[in-house]
């Protein structure tokens, strides 16, 4: 499980290093360590909306990525994260401690997606 923590972070790493789109730049960072899952994406304003409707379908709820967010999400009742948002920028923060091994899955299968969304071209 620890060598897939591993090369799931060292290839978002990676890409976020070294992804360059026809309109800017795109930076990708994830911090999965024993206490927190911490993933900060940095992208062209353009993608907001594609990230919006992925986010929206994903989380079941509306998410205006123009408007500068702060909230915390609930994910199935007891686990929930921190998300943070404005055009261009979108930070999440899973605090492992609080949450189940389940929560923490199912935001790391989050971030993996809005990762993939944001590499579409």
């Amino acid at each position: 499980m620890k060598k897939l923590i591993y090369s799931l972070t060292i290839c978002l790493a990676v890409l976020g290093a070294g992804c360059r789109n026809g309109r800017g730049h795109l930076s990708i960072n994830t911090t999965d360590s024993n206490s927190e899952f911490r993933f900060e994406a940095k992208y062209d304003e353009h993608k907001s909306s594609r990230l919006e409707k992925y986010l929206d379908s994903a989380l079941k709820n509306e998410l205006p990525l123009d408007q500068d967010i702060d909230i915390f999400v609930n994910l199935n009742g007891s686990d929930k994260f921190n998300l943070n948002a404005k055009k261009g920028w979108l930070q999440i923060n899973f605090d492992k401690r609080k949450n189940s091994l389940n929560g923490y899955m199912k935001v790391k299968q989050l971030a993996k997606g809005i990762g993939a969304k944001l590499t579409e071209r």
